[in-house]
């Protein structure tokens, strides 16, 4: 006689939420020793640093490092709207949803500056939980476990932690990414049109998101084919919505582009042979501009490695964009920072760290570079 099994009660969503949360303790581990590590250098740098180097306004607290360049003008937009000046530098330069966060936040009696640090941390953690989830479904789970611990400490990761929206943007798309391919396709179309709203480059998540969508479309039902599609112009049409809100406010749908002039960027196809061109002479001007040439080497570098690693090529097509188009605009200004928004960059650093001592040295060398960029922040355009 057969003994009879009983069935296995699901756990209580309490119980399933905590374990979630314990087989994940090690992204918040990582999380929290980047940003305590980026913190304590602001620190120091704002106790043993040069005086003057930042604005008054910025000095106000310690952490002032972290609100430097580009942050005062999202607080600007933030606090109050946008005004564009003519053949001056002016704010519709700057996307409106980290702007929209800071303002939801300072609502709560938070001021715009600890606002924004309180925002780009937390939402770094939700993007190495989004990154993790992402990398695990398309490339493994060892894979994913060493490029979310190299995001959370990767060197220029410091600008996760500043008044920018870079880690609310890497959030956006690899919540994006992770949802279509789970057949979340509204949940796909609500964070991939968020990341086009707080930075241009949010919108070539759709290439991931359309060959999803392609692959599957002979088993999604009429109503999912339609959602897919939603998802797949989404954020295109959340980028078109920024120009049609700067006609309503401002009456010329072409602020945005005026701003980029002033602020010395003009897209063109000759763009990227003007970049080079003029290199020895910006670098005269500019050293700290090295940084980023040696960034753009790098990350075609991790590109490369990430195909190697079996990176969707859609993922790659998109981070190549991120990564080179920037050029175009004449000038290599920030592609560093601009790189962080690019999952393919962090699979080709986790494949190039599969051997343990390749993983300790990339853990170790990240850490301390790391504190090294961190401190360049007050000199050094992120």
């Amino acid at each position: 006689m057969s003994q009879r099994v009983e069935p296995v009660a699901p756990a209580p969503p309490l119980a399933a939420a905590a374990e979630w949360l314990e087989a994940r303790a090690w992204i918040a581990g990582w999380w929290l020793a980047g940003r305590a590590l980026v913190l304590a250098t602001a620190l120091a740098v704002d106790v043993l640093g040069p005086r003057g180097y930042l604005r008054y306004d910025e000095q106000a607290h310690v952490f002032g490092l972290l609100d430097a360049w580009d942050g005062r003008w999202y607080r600007m937009v933030a606090a109050d709207g946008y005004l564009l000046v003519p053949g001056r530098q002016s704010d519709p330069a700057f996307f409106p949803l980290y702007p929209l966060l800071l303002r939801a936040v300072h609502t709560l009696g938070i001021g715009y500056a600890a606002a924004g640090l309180l925002i780009s941390n937390v939402a770094l953690l939700v993007a190495l939980l989004a990154l993790h989830a992402l990398s695990r479904e398309l490339l493994g789970a060892r894979l994913a476990r060493r490029a979310t611990v190299y995001a959370a400490v990767f060197p220029l990761g410091y600008v996760f932690s500043m008044d920018y929206p870079e880690s609310v943007v890497l959030g956006a798309i690899a919540l994006a990414g992770f949802a279509a391919v789970r057949g979340r396709w509204w949940v796909a179309a609500l964070c991939a049109a968020a990341a086009a709203l707080a930075r241009p480059e949010g919108v070539f998540v759709a290439l991931p998101i359309l060959a999803t969508a392609w692959r599957r479309r002979r088993e999604l039902s009429p109503v999912e084919r339609g959602l897919a599609v939603g998802a797949v112009v989404a954020p295109a049409a959340a980028l078109a919505s920024f120009p049609a809100y700067l006609d309503r406010v401002l009456h010329d749908p072409l602020a945005w582009n005026r701003a980029e002039h002033a602020w010395g960027r003009h897209f063109s196809a000759f763009g990227f042979v003007k970049a080079f061109t003029h290199l020895p002479g910006t670098l005269a001007q500019d050293p700290g501009l090295a940084r980023d040439v040696v960034a753009l080497f790098v990350y075609l570098g991790l590109l490369a490695a990430a195909r190697r690693a079996g990176a969707p090529w859609p993922w790659l097509l998109a981070a190549l964009a991120v990564v080179v188009l920037p050029v175009f605009s004449g000038s290599f200004d920030s592609i560093g920072r601009f790189g962080l928004l690019a999952p393919p960059l962090f699979w080709g650093l986790a494949w190039l760290g599969r051997g343990r001592r390749a993983d300790l040295t990339i853990r170790t060398a990240s850490l301390v570079l790391l504190v090294v960029a961190t401190t360049t922040v007050p000199f050094v355009f992120p």
